[in-house]
């Protein structure tokens, strides 16, 4: 149950985004670290079954420890803690829920404060991908099984921090998505993009904006035989927020007024901010996001957002359920758990569209 992991697999088409980050000097994209587990255990990949059917054959009561980065006042984050417990209670399981507050040193308190409640499993979507290997380590000495959600640990840094899985949304893929529609929509061999990307050091957040350049440049060379893409513009919206979306939006369209023509945001709640700052500056921008927020899908289908790539919330903290009494019940799975990530458009958009749901 406690072996280690194995390297985790290059992103596809890695090369192509590396290049183009050297080139468009893309400083977000070059300086942050990619995440990997370290062991010997041979890393796979396989879509999670989405927490269906009866997960404790055992009917034992289990308590699984949640600790997750940032809780109150971020939705997409509540609405994955809401899955889980649901799910948790469901199958016979207490799900003990801390909210780190985007603090390193609080989730390193929260997670050592669960091994001290002798819960059976601990789910962590870290805020920071090194600060928390001690308290990780020191769950691994208790006995107790470690399951990352949504973010990564960077156990390269500490290979005695071991994880049993990572329950996640392929990011690079989700944006490369997002990036190849995006290209088709514009249609043309030369583009200013802006990007809005969520929190410095995020490597889901790198993931996706590497992912997008990628996508968006590939379409470019299938048509035109050759990209010109221009990043005249990254900004930190600071935890994924809207309203700093919005500000930082407003002074991109000041500094390069009438010049961009994409906007690819990190995160649907960015995005929605994003949408004011340019209805007010009465501009005309293509839009793509990810995650797959209500208000965001509605956006879409009124035109004002032309591709959302799937990273679901639900589906997420349902797995991350999931996934913990796998392990408590003795199963092999998987090191790295991709979960469906289509992207959405207009062709598209009425299958995802559920209203009354916050998110998918």
């Amino acid at each position: 149950m406690y072996e280690g992991k194995g390297k985790r697999k290059e992103f596809k088409l890695l090369a192509i985004a590396l290049m183009l980050i050297f080139a468009f000097t893309l400083t977000g994209c070059s300086s942050e670290k990619q995440e990997g587990n370290s062991g010997d255990k041979q890393q796979t990949e396989q879509p999670a079954t989405g927490g269906s059917g009866d997960l404790n054959p055992s009917g034992k009561k289990f308590v699984i420890g949640w600790s997750e980065r940032a809780l109150a006042g971020t939705p997409w984050f509540e609405a994955m803690v809401t899955a889980a417990e649901e799910l948790g209670k469901a199958n016979n399981c207490e799900v003990v829920v801390i909210d780190a507050q985007n603090k390193p040193d609080k989730q390193v308190a929260d997670v050592e404060d669960l091994i001290a409640r002798n819960v059976d499993a601990i789910v962590l979507d870290p805020c920071n991908p090194t600060a928390i290997l001690t308290a990780v380590e020191s769950a691994n000495k208790a006995g107790i099984p470690v399951i990352c959600v949504n973010s990564a640990v960077d156990t390269k840094e500490n290979p005695n921090a071991k994880i049993e899985t990572l329950i996640t949304s392929d990011n690079y893929s989700i944006g490369y998505g997002v990036g190849y529609e995006l290209g088709k929509l514009w249609n043309k061999d030369a583009a200013n993009v802006a990007i809005m990307s969520g929190h410095p050091g995020d490597m889901e957040g790198w993931q996706r904006r590497c992912g997008f350049i990628s996508g968006f440049s590939e379409y470019q060379y299938e048509k035109f035989g050759a990209s010109e893409i221009n990043v005249v513009a990254q900004r930190y919206a600071g935890d994924w927020d809207p309203d700093k979306g919005m500000s930082q939006m407003q002074d991109i369209l000041v500094s390069h007024p009438k010049q961009i023509n994409i906007l690819f945001s990190e995160g649907d709640a960015m995005a929605l901010g994003c949408l004011n700052a340019i209805k007010s500056a009465g501009e005309s921008v293509l839009v793509g996001s990810i995650d797959g927020q209500l208000e965001a899908i509605e956006a879409l289908k009124d035109g004002k957002i032309n591709a959302i790539g799937i990273n679901s919330a639900v589906e997420t903290g349902k797995a991350g359920i999931e996934y913990a009494l796998k392990v408590l019940h003795d199963e092999d799975i998987s090191t790295r758990v991709y979960l469906p990530s289509p992207t959405i458009t207009k062709d598209n958009v009425d299958k995802f569209y559920k209203p009354g749901v916050p998110f998918l």
